[in-house]
């Protein structure tokens, strides 16, 4: 932002040198980059941060100055104007998107005479980068760097139907900006049109077709607010920058949209003669509400580490803008409409410290750093990460938006939605992470990736009831391109590594977004934390993806207080384990949770493991009927096992499934 010292003096009286103007706008937050000598003036090129839009204007910069040097403002002069005639019978002005453009202003004035600008005018305009065009079009550019608000003047007499109408695009429609581009829109831009056809686009470049010329002798004048995000979309889309997109993208005053309107009028009639219709034509959706913001100046004083007297507090305030007022022990302030960035009380805690002084803050020569052990949670995440990392999975760090048609997808009865009206992507909260996982398989997927194995371990947000917040929760969800029972190994390897003495069960169960017997529900020491299985066609085709893909979803806190990190020695067995592999033909439905339990009632103190290994159906298997295999393992710890006792020991454990699962040792 450039400003002209000679311009600046009309509003504040600076008597300080340069040199200490420059330390003061630094102090202040508005450090000076550059100082630019011409042979009248000089310009300062200040930076300005984001939200400070109030500062992209003179007047801004001036409010700034008067503040920190404790001297009055000294704003320009509007007194009434002469009209003649009716500006409600001369236009009309239609806002058909309010959400776009919550205030439109629209001023007409005839019988103007274009020409060149006094000198005064353009040699401050051009002092601050912009170039004299007439003394309409200049008079707004001068408003623009005067008040940061953008203002447009069109040929009145150019307007079919003399009628402003602010809208979306249609699909396809085209404009000549004023720069000469070609610009073809959409329905997602905002666009000023007439009766007919588009004008100017919102808050960007106004439009080839209605622009001033020498032959111009009634203006409309616009002067508005518009969306933000809006007009940097549009903007960024049709590539088009100008200083007005930049002050519109970073907020304008919406109080101040109506003085800055007449501000402009004022110097059109000094400089261009004719006659200011009556009223206004002034759309506004929802009138400026002031925010009420409050102050412990205890507070304070202990955020800055330093003494700032109460008094000094509200003093500072009050040479800001701010009405304080003192409440009960705070100071209550009225925010006013051109300082939308302070919206909490640090914010005030801060415009008293770069007012009173950054430099005012005492430094120690120590700083104060507590340090602390891992608490468990990030224990147990580090330590599943590893295991799932050893099992040839991949970590993933996903969005935490999906589309509700995701979580209605996948079962959601209840859903957190954030603005669904103005975001019709990425519009809820996730209720489970196997959506973004599932994201994340189709993008590897289309850049030729096929083989995906990927987990994550964040937060999940399932809906609640009206007026409560989600329960948020920790999910470890994972997906593969592998057999559920890859899937399913993992997950016993994670469990085996963070909780080695809890029971964890894989039951069938059906699930909505998983195929039909190919469900089940995860159960830790008998309580479900989550389900496991393979994809649904109807969930993989909505993804786009080509192969089948497991998943599973498990509840994250369950194995934080299962965990049992610290491991306990045990000596190295002297004797050796004997191993038999047992393969026993059972029904088809007999799940390997039913088989294993069959053996685990089978009381054998020498079994110290039982291991799955593999299950066969084909020939010479009956087709009703399928191989389950496993292994045994015995030891004695006192001494080696003879073959005979361990066959004594599977000959038991045979009898036992042979009554309870009518099983059959293979042969």
């Amino acid at each position: 932002m450039k400003v002209s010292l000679n311009w600046l003096t009309d509003y504040v009286d600076v008597a300080v040198p340069v040199s200490q103007l420059q330390e003061l706008l630094k102090q202040i937050g508005l450090p000076v980059e550059e100082v630019i000598e011409t042979d009248t003036d000089l310009v300062l090129d200040l930076e300005v941060t984001s939200n400070r839009g109030d500062c992209l204007g003179h007047i801004g910069v001036a409010r700034e100055v008067a503040a920190a040097l404790g001297v009055a403002l000294k704003p320009p002069r509007i007194g009434p104007l002469p009209t003649a005639g009716r500006v409600e019978d001369l236009a009309a002005v239609d806002v058909l998107d309010s959400d776009l453009c919550p205030r439109y202003i629209a001023r007409v004035l005839r019988g103007v005479k274009v020409g060149p600008s006094p000198a005064w005018m353009v040699e401050r305009l051009e002092a601050v980068g912009l170039r004299g065009i007439n003394n309409i079009v200049d008079a707004t550019n001068y408003v623009l760097m005067e008040y940061s608000q953008p203002l447009h003047s069109f040929d009145y007499d150019k307007l079919a139907e003399n009628r402003i109408v602010v809208r979306r695009a249609k699909e396809g429609e085209q404009m000549v900006s004023i720069d000469g581009t070609t610009c073809r829109l959409d329905d997602a831009m905002l666009v000023i049109a007439d009766a007919c056809k588009p004008v100017a686009i919102a808050g960007v470049m106004g439009g080839l077709d209605t622009e001033v010329t020498e032959a111009t002798t009634n203006v409309l004048i616009e002067s508005a607010r518009f969306d933000p995000l809006s007009i940097r979309r549009t903007s960024r889309k049709l590539q088009l920058m100008s200083e007005s997109n930049y002050r519109f993208e970073r907020g304008v005053d919406p109080v101040g949209v109506n003085e800055a309107s007449l501000r402009a009028c004022q110097l059109i009639l000094e400089l261009a003669g004719g006659e200011l219709a009556e009223g206004v034509i002034d759309v506004w959706a929802e009138p400026f509400q002031p925010r009420r913001v409050s102050l412990r100046p205890e507070r304070c004083n202990a955020l800055l580490g330093m003494d700032v007297p109460a008094d000094r507090q509200r003093e500072i305030l009050h040479r800001l803008g701010l009405s304080p007022e003192i409440d009960d022990g705070r100071i209550a302030c009225t925010i006013p409409s051109y300082r939308p960035d302070l919206t909490r009380e640090v914010d005030l805690i801060e415009e008293v410290a770069r007012t009173a002084g950054y430099d005012k803050i005492p430094v120690s020569d120590k700083v104060a750093h507590s340090v602390s052990a891992e608490d468990l949670a990030t224990r147990v995440r580090k330590l599943a990460g590893e295991a799932l990392s050893a099992a040839g999975f991949d970590e993933a760090i996903t969005l935490s938006f999906i589309d509700r048609e995701e979580a209605e997808l996948l079962g959601a009865e209840k859903i957190v939605a954030v603005d669904p009206l103005a975001r019709k992507t990425n519009n809820t909260l996730r209720p489970t992470l196997l959506p973004s996982l599932l994201r994340a398989c189709k993008a590897n997927q289309d850049v030729g990736n096929a083989q995906v194995s990927l987990f994550e371990i964040a937060g999940c947000f399932p809906g609640a009831a009206e007026g409560h917040l989600p329960d948020e929760y920790v999910e470890l969800a994972m997906v593969t391109t592998g057999r559920p029972a890859e899937l399913r190994g993992a997950l016993e390897s994670v469990v085996a590594r963070l909780a080695p003495r809890a029971d964890l069960a894989i039951h069938p169960q059906p699930a909505t977004h998983l195929a039909e017997g190919l469900a089940a529900a995860v159960l830790l020491d008998g309580k479900p934390i989550g389900t496991l299985g393979r994809l649904s066609r109807r969930v993989q085709g909505h993804y786009g993806l080509e192969h089948p893909i497991a998943v599973a979803a498990v509840r994250f806190e369950p194995l934080c207080r299962a965990a049992c990190l610290t491991r306990q020695y045990q000596p190295v067995p002297k004797f050796p384990a004997v191993r038999r592999d047992l393969s026993i033909i059972v029904d088809e439905p007999v799940t390997w949770q039913q088989v294993r339990d069959g053996i685990d009632g089978v009381d054998q103190p020498l079994r110290e493991a039982l291991e799955y290994v593999t299950t066969y159906r084909g020939k010479p298997v009956p087709a009703d009927r399928k191989s389950v295999t496993l292994t045994l393992v015995y030891r004695d710890a006192a001494r080696t096992l003879r073959g005979e006792e361990v066959d004594e020991q599977v000959e038991q454990v045979l009898a036992a499934l042979r009554e309870a699962l009518r099983a059959e040792q293979r042969a």
